[in-house]
């Protein structure tokens, strides 16, 4: 990422269809607000709206919209060679002291990664699977059938150098739309906006995560479905939401 504004060729590997995969486009857009911000709070909470493909030559153009005592909120714009592919809000809040800490989740019950098939990122799905190693623990599979969640192991499979929050980015949308296994066929999808909040900053770029998600209603030709992160010591990290338009 070079220049001002920050531009880069959307990469080959990281694709999905004729786009770049929407957590790699968030994950690049939160690079380039820190690479042109570098002293923003703890990010806090996402929202990103994905306007049209991200590919060719990508421009990102980060922007603070506003900046008060503690919270800072930054705006992204991704344009790719046929104009705004996304658009991409982040709120980042200083800590502060509180009286008030309370935690009331838990994480669902799961065995160790190791315990279960790799199903996806093994020339398996979207060309950009190919960079995590997926383990499928419970739930329906795309087009085999069975309830319309996930509950998925997953991590980046090679994540030296990277930037934990970066890496955690880039992973937290790499499930399949959970209304995948109810689709009576094969269909195209396109995410349409995603947002998310964090509950802990990652430390570890190469971590597995607890991925699930859960299609909550389908019509119309879009699907409204919630998503989850949880670390290996079962504290949530992530919790999220996305709109996914689905032909078929």
């Amino acid at each position: 990422m070079t220049g001002d504004p920050l531009t880069l060729d959307a990469p080959p590997s990281w694709s999905q269809g004729r786009t770049l995969y929407g957590g790699m486009t968030a994950a690049l857009a939160w690079a380039a607000a820190t690479r042109a911000l570098p002293d923003l709070p703890p990010l806090r909470s996402v929202h990103a709206a994905f306007i049209g493909p991200a590919a060719g030559r990508l421009t990102l153009r980060p922007e603070i919209l506003r900046q008060g005592r503690s919270a800072t909120t930054v705006g992204v714009d991704v344009h790719g060679e046929q104009g705004l592919a996304a658009r991409l809000t982040f709120f980042c809040g200083a800590p502060r002291t509180s009286k008030v800490a309370h935690e009331r989740i838990e994480a669902p019950g799961a065995d160790a990664p190791d315990s279960f098939p790799a199903v996806l990122g093994s020339g398996q799905g979207p060309t950009f699977a190919a960079n995590y190693d997926i383990r499928h623990v419970s739930g329906g599979l795309p087009f085999q059938g069975g309830p319309p969640e996930f509950l998925m192991w997953a991590r980046m499979r090679e994540a030296d150098g990277a930037d934990p929050l970066v890496s955690l980015i880039a992973l937290a949308d790499v499930l399949p739309p959970a209304a995948m296994p109810v689709f009576p066929e094969f269909g195209v999808i396109s995410s349409l906006s995603w947002s998310f909040d964090l509950d802990r900053l990652p430390t570890d770029a190469g971590a597995w995560y607890l991925a699930g998600a859960t299609s909550e209603s389908t019509a119309d030709g879009y699907s409204r479905q919630s998503m989850t992160l949880w670390n290996e010591a079962g504290e949530r990290i992530l919790a999220g939401r996305q709109t996914v338009a689905i032909f078929v």
